[in-house]
């Protein structure tokens, strides 16, 4: 007698259920504010929380979505006892309640397994087609900045260029781990991963380079005992994008040796932008200083800065823990990377090449979650060089990253001899088995 099948057969989720009109209309603003080729972003959210409003199921309301309102109340306050208070902050602490409720949309809206996947993949797709292609057309045409890559719209700054393109590396990064039985989605994945870590060396972004190794280089660790091949993948791509690297890219990553003292800081690149972010970083000391409890309000610090460097004029920070600082003193600083360190830590329990730390080495779900969170720590590198905290892509890949690990961990946990692999399965009786098993990466 054949000994019984331990997988246990689920039947595919409906496309009804994948397919959600709140799940759609967050899609289409993403793909809205993520590449600038559509209008009507403000109409497409406010219909997708009439839809949180409308649903069924119970709205979810994560306790990271509490810190953020925390912090953004933190900033009410601060906009409420500052006697300079404009119109100014008052658009910038509206733009931050807005925020807040895409958080709000985005959690609601991906719930399923199924759902993140799809969205992983509409997310990759949109950004390759969009912001990547015109940004290496770009390159090709000599269409650059001090010989650094751009792109359209946002992207046509270089660091924000390099910091968006590390978040999507995570979405395909996790296409690429996780459809076991889908070669063209890993293909597509794996595509989009080598152009994407090209694109960041193009840019020649430092806070770029430096969270892409905060990315690869400890998944190539802990790859390097479980999947040797995929760390050797994973080396032949970076070094491919080293070598198409300019002779400039070299001098001005050589320019970071001399960051080590504040002499020679302003050698460190031919444009004299490093020289600049520094005459800005002690002017935002000196604001923090001045303004430790509640900052200067949120959208206020270039004024500000202007005033008190008069040389250097409305200048950004560069960098989003010193830009959160000043505009929301230390304690909204806090409160901004516990909101940041409640979403890394719902993710902590996974590892590239073994999905769960309890589970089996094939598990997509923990495949997908360690590469989203690895991602968005990349990103958090990155934003030592740029000012992310009002960008609207920030929080919704936080949320994309609470999401998978939310989906993941309700996901019922299975014996490794469980897990699907290409094969099909046959039950006992020699009847053919249903094509979607629990695990299972079929689309």
């Amino acid at each position: 007698m054949p000994a019984p099948n331990t997988a246990v057969a689920q039947a595919p989720e409906p496309w009804r259920l994948t397919y959600t009109p709140l799940f759609v209309l967050f899609a289409a603003y993403t793909f809205m504010i993520l590449t600038y080729r559509a209008k009507g972003a403000t109409i497409v959210m406010v219909l997708a929380l009439v839809c949180v409003v409308l649903q069924r199921a119970v709205v979810r309301a994560p306790a990271f979505l509490w810190v953020f309102a925390a912090w953004v109340g933190w900033a009410g306050l601060s906009y409420a006892l500052n006697p300079t208070a404009d119109a100014e902050l008052w658009d910038a602490l509206i733009e931050h309640v807005k925020l807040i409720l895409i958080v709000l949309v985005a959690v609601n809206a991906l719930r399923t397994p199924t759902q993140i996947r799809r969205y992983l993949l509409f997310v990759v797709v949109s950004f390759m087609v969009f912001p990547a292609r015109s940004t290496l057309q770009n390159y090709v045409m000599g269409y650059t900045v001090f010989g650094r890559a751009v792109g359209p719209f946002i992207y046509a700054n270089s660091n924000d260029l390099a910091a968006i393109s590390l978040l999507v590396l995570g979405p395909a990064f996790a296409l690429w781990a996780s459809e076991k039985s889908h070669r063209r989605l890993r293909w597509i994945g794996l595509g989009a991963a080598a152009a994407l870590i090209v694109i960041v060396i193009l840019t020649q972004s430092r806070g770029g380079l430096l969270g892409l190794m905060t990315m690869l280089v400890p998944s190539g660790v802990v790859l390097a005992r479980r999947r040797p091949r995929t760390v050797v993948a994973m080396a032949i791509v970076l070094t491919a994008g080293l070598f198409a690297a300019p002779a400039s890219f070299w001098q001005r990553m050589g320019g970071l040796y001399k960051a080590r003292s504040v002499e020679t800081i302003g050698e460190m690149d031919s444009e004299g932008s490093a020289r600049q972010r520094f005459a800005v970083m002690q002017t935002a000391m000196r604001i923090i200083g001045d303004h430790p409890l509640l900052g200067v309000g949120l959208g206020g610090y270039q004024q500000v800065n202007a005033e008190y460097s008069p040389a250097l004029g409305r200048l950004d920070t560069h960098n989003t823990y010193l830009n959160v600082a000043a505009e929301t003193g230390i304690p909204g600083l806090l409160i901004f990377l516990a909101l940041v360190g409640t979403v890394l830590w719902s993710a902590r329990d996974t590892r590239p090449g073994g999905g769960k730390r309890r589970g089996d080495a094939r598990d997509p779900d923990g495949e997908r979650q360690y590469w989203l969170r690895s991602a968005l720590a990349g990103y958090l590198v990155a934003a030592l060089f740029g000012s992310y905290a009002r960008l609207s892509v920030t929080y919704i890949f936080i949320s994309l990253v609470w999401a998978a690990a939310r989906a993941a961990k309700a996901q019922p946990r299975m014996a490794p001899s469980t897990y699907p692999t290409t094969a099909q399965h046959q039950p006992a009786g020699g009847s053919a088995a249903h094509p979607a098993m629990i695990g299972s990466t079929a689309m």
